[in-house]
């Protein structure tokens, strides 16, 4: 990503987000880098605590940063997103408060779905930005067709989720987490007509776009690209073959990956519309355009970020690697200290989820549509 450039970009080139270069970067660089990290490990032999640790530090952390930058240190969004800003720390009480249910009750359970629905929701998050950039390409091609674009959401959400159900079902980990502790039975027959739809929708989908261009109507490239890009990941990373020779957190390094650098490209373009334009007076915005002056000055702050939180809950033993830190203290139902550190620690992913679903609606936000350069109004 430090190879964005820092100054503000010219007009953006029909199709593309920002301009063809910005782009590619974005998609192609985010699809190379979850490429390569699952790379080191399946062929390299690279451990995969190395590979979350870096992915923490580099990407993941930041980019939870990247959206405190554009809210929490801009002194106009406290102004106007006051109440959400505030309201949506609660998320930070939902783990710590299934937590203490559990010790109320006895039984691991309450704690246990939490969990399990964070990491759920941390897969839906990645599906519903692929989404959200999927629709942004249709606005900057004008795209307007009801059928085309209901065949693009069903298309890229079919291929993003069947996959990760067929994983869901067949990886050792992911059935152990669901509770299928007994030998494969129905579960390879769902795997595959998972793959086979996703196949079949994606032949229907080829010939959508054969018909568009004999019909002389635009094929929107650009966003062929990114949904390639995004359901082709899927497709290798949750392909029951391949998928049984990663260890269990390498599925969250793999899938995220592309989605930090995707987001980071958004952000950084965002920054550089809304705080650094010409003619923009920053001073009014508080903290946020100081941080986005530089990429390497947003690049810093961003891991020190990271190394706060994750350092926070790597001193209780609550991340990989960190388990020689347990101090194993019992707190009821079978919970230790550790494990309410996890449930503290998911808030800042949780808070994260919630925040970016709010901030990112280009169909209410005018301000929004000219800070990314849509060139269109939002939907009434």
């Amino acid at each position: 990503m430090s190879a964005i450039p820092l100054a503000v970009p010219g007009p953006a080139r029909a199709g593309w987000l920002v301009d063809r270069r910005h782009d590619l970067i974005s998609t192609g660089g985010g699809l190379g880098v979850s490429l390569a990290l699952v790379g080191l490990h399946v062929w390299g032999g690279v451990s995969s605590l190395l590979l979350w640790w870096a992915w923490v530090l580099a990407l993941d952390g930041p980019h939870l940063f990247a959206t405190v930058s554009r809210t929490y240190l801009d002194a106009r969004e406290w102004q106007t997103r006051r109440r959400l800003l505030l309201g949506s720390l609660a998320w930070f009480t939902a783990g710590p408060a299934s937590f203490g249910l559990s010790a109320l009750l006895g039984t691991k359970l309450p704690f246990a779905l939490f969990m399990t629905a964070a990491a759920l929701w941390a897969y839906w998050h990645v599906v519903r930005q692929h989404y959200g950039i999927m629709v942004l390409y249709q606005r900057k091609s004008g795209e307007s067709l009801p059928l085309d674009r209901r065949f693009d959401s069903v298309t890229l959400y079919t291929g993003l989720l069947a996959p990760f159900v067929a994983f869901a079902v067949s990886h050792p980990g992911a059935r152990k987490q669901l509770g299928l502790l007994g030998p494969p039975t129905w579960e390879p027959v769902v795997a595959g007509a998972c793959f086979a739809t996703v196949l079949a929708l994606v032949v229907l989908y080829a010939g959508r776009q054969v018909q568009r261009h004999r019909a002389g109507l635009k094929v929107n490239g650009p966003k062929l690209l990114m949904m390639g890009a995004a359901m082709g990941l899927s497709a290798v990373v949750f392909w029951p073959p391949f998928a049984a020779r990663m260890d269990f957190i390498m599925f969250a390094v793999a899938v995220t990956a592309f989605h930090n650098v995707q987001y980071h490209g958004v952000v950084w373009f965002y920054h550089r519309n809304r705080y650094h334009a010409a003619g923009v007076d920053p001073a009014p915005f508080g903290w946020a355009p100081k941080v986005s002056q530089r990429f390497v000055i947003y690049a810093v702050c961003g891991v020190i970020f990271t190394l706060l939180y994750r350092g926070l809950g790597c001193g209780f033993g609550a991340h990989p690697g960190c388990g020689g830190f347990d101090l194993k203290v019992p707190l009821g139902a079978g919970l230790t200290l550790r494990n309410l550190m996890e449930c503290f620690i998911w808030g800042f992913a949780l808070h994260h989820y919630y925040l970016d679903q709010k901030i990112w609606r280009v169909s209410r936000d005018t301000g929004l549509n000219r800070d990314l350069k849509l060139g269109t109004s939002p939907v009434a």
